[in-house]
């Protein structure tokens, strides 16, 4: 049986930090089978029913930590709805709630949910897979004036008896349910373009964030018409885990892209390329991320060379590949594959530098071989083949043999197209990407470590990816002399830049360089962004400074979401 619209009416309890209410859920019978199964986490169900009001048994299984309880209602031979009254717990691990201390604004409490990759069950039972595309309504009542925003259609005005209501008519799957309720002021960027952040928030944001019309209408000419209506996005507080997530109608952005001088917004950018590639063509499994990761990070470089010029869209894909090199040194040969493979693995583990980077080369190199307008006709076709569905690697691979390696049999065979996808590593023929706007930076590297001071080495004009690569390209050992050459001369350990901070953190830590302790505990107790944090924490503890991690985490954990949580107690429970 498969759930495919659910009608959700929810309570939102700052006080007990529960939401409580109902949820019906429409479904089609695929077989004879009287049992609907679904997925639940940490929910406590008061009572399930048909449309009626007539009970039904039911009973909760448990699986495991990570995959939660089988929820098994018998509907018999005839019953195609059912009602479950239901309140999610505490430890919801995707909602966080915040307290007014942890907010912007420090008047009012705050929540937000993280559903991907698994966690939707938390807070809803439901057919929790990337497969399980729905449709649903929802009515959202908040007592405290408050407002509340959902992945679906949003409404500026807010109602005066705080009953917020909300629609998505498109199927979506279901780790793209999305909920926050917070102070949120609303800001227009264009006529279907917004954004909602706390009110001293807004400004700023609204200003970083001007060119995301000149994005959609330039992704618009790769892939089609924008297919959700609108392009809202909500800047949540620095708990949120994530730089961005892809929520339909309602994107999540993290306040650290927030520079002040654009140099991080291609991460909007990579948010709104998952519109097309991964939203309306989705993975079916944890698997098959890359399919979404690799294809949208691709689409984003794109985005960044239409806006911003062709030199930065090199400069990203460079210390893109850079990350990818970074983390091929320490994953094992056999997890260096495009498809993820964590079939019975924690779903978290899927999002690596290979769904995201590697599969990114493979689709560069697509472009490299069919030359650019005849992979844009590929791409776009491919979209339009399979939207609204969710999708295998096998799928792809069957529809590349008959388009791909049909129409371009002549600049890629398929040994060549199974080379990437199911390959370990890099094809031997892999030639990197480069980017002349970093000779300078490559001669700068050079001078420093032959022991020219910091402070002669020619950086007039930089961007901050030029810095990026400066830093993530020193040397892995440097002496103390070194490092507060560069400290003094750049200052870097005040640096403003979350991702500059971090690469230079990490840096210091690995050469125990310990003036930057204090900045590196004020730091993670501040920013609860996963792609920060767990390097930080684990540079630390390679580093030997166990203890001063332990007592940075012990103060900090509270402010971190739930599903960073439990990654990071079990990283310090194996130390």
């Amino acid at each position: 049986m498969k759930v495919h619209h659910m009608v959700l009416a929810l309570n939102v309890d700052f006080d007990k930090q529960q939401l409580q209410g109902s949820v019906k859920l429409l479904f089609k019978r695929l077989s004879d089978s009287t049992q609907l199964v679904l997925d639940g986490r940490d929910i406590s169900i008061d009572e399930v029913s048909d449309i009626h009001g007539n009970q039904l048994e039911f009973t909760q299984q448990h699986v495991s930590a990570l995959q939660g309880e089988r929820i098994v209602i018998e509907v018999g031979g005839e019953i195609t709805q059912v009602v479950l009254h239901y309140c999610t717990s505490k430890d919801a691990q995707g909602l966080q709630w915040l307290t007014p201390v942890q907010t912007l604004g420090k008047q009012s409490p705050y929540l937000f949910s993280q559903s991907q990759p698994v966690n939707a069950r938390s807070w809803i039972p439901l057919q929790d897979s990337p497969k399980a595309r729905i449709t649903f309504s929802a009515s959202i009542q908040v007592n405290n004036g408050l407002r509340a925003v959902m992945s679906a259609a949003n409404s500026a005005e807010m109602p005066a008896d705080g009953l917020f209501t909300f629609e998505m008519e498109k199927p979506i799957p279901t780790h793209l349910l999305a909920l926050a309720v917070g102070d949120l002021a609303y800001g227009e960027v264009s006529e279907r373009c917004a954004i909602y952040t706390e009110p001293a928030m807004l400004e700023k944001a609204l200003k970083e964030f001007e060119d995301t019309e000149s994005m959609i209408v330039a992704a618009e000419s790769l892939l089609g018409p924008y297919p959700w209506g609108r392009y809202d996005m909500i800047v949540l507080p620095p708990s949120f885990p994530f730089g961005g997530m892809e929520n339909p109608r309602l994107a999540f952005i993290t306040p650290t892209l927030i520079a002040g001088d654009k140099s991080l917004v291609s991460t909007v950018a990579h948010e709104l390329a998952h519109s097309w590639t991964g939203n309306l063509v989705s993975n079916a499994t944890w698997r098959d991320l890359w399919l979404n990761e690799g294809f949208t990070t691709y689409f984003t470089n794109r985005l960044v060379e239409n806006i911003y010029g062709k030199e930065q869209a090199d400069l990203e894909w460079v210390i893109e590949y850079g990350r990818l090199q970074e983390e091929m040194q320490s994953l094992p040969m056999v997890s260096q594959t495009l498809p993820a493979n964590v079939q019975h693995q924690d779903a978290n583990d899927a999002f690596n530098r290979f769904t995201y980077d590697k599969a990114s080369m493979f689709v560069h190199e697509l472009e490299a071989r069919l030359g650019r307008e005849a992979f844009d006709k590929f791409l776009y076709q491919y979209v339009q083949h399979f939207k609204f569905e969710a999708i295998t690697t096998e799928t792809f691979i069957d529809y590349a043999k008959q388009t791909l390696l049909v129409d371009h049999v002549d600049v890629i065979s398929e040994s060549e197209l199974m080379t990437w996808v199911y390959g370990e590593g890099l094809p031997e023929w892999f030639i990197a990407p480069t980017s002349t706007s970093l000779d300078k930076v490559k001669l700068a590297l050079k001078q420093f470590t032959e022991g020219v001071n910091a402070a002669k080495l020619q950086v007039e004009a930089w961007r901050v990816h030029h810095w990026q690569f400066f830093i993530t390209q020193l040397p892995f050992q440097l002496t103390q002399v070194q490092l507060k050459d560069l400290d003094m001369t750049f200052s870097f350990t005040d640096s403003q830049n979350a991702e500059l901070a971090c690469d230079w953190f990490r840096v210091a830590i690995r050469n125990h360089y310990e003036i930057v302790m204090p900045k590196v505990g004020l730091f993670l107790a501040h920013i609860g962004r996963a792609k920060f944090v767990k390097p930080l924490y684990s540079e630390m503890l390679i580093a030997g400074y166990q203890t001063q991690a332990i007592e940075i985490y012990q103060q900090a954990r509270e402010g971190y979401h739930p599903s960073l949580q439990v990654q990071l107690d079990a990283m310090f429970k194996n130390t």
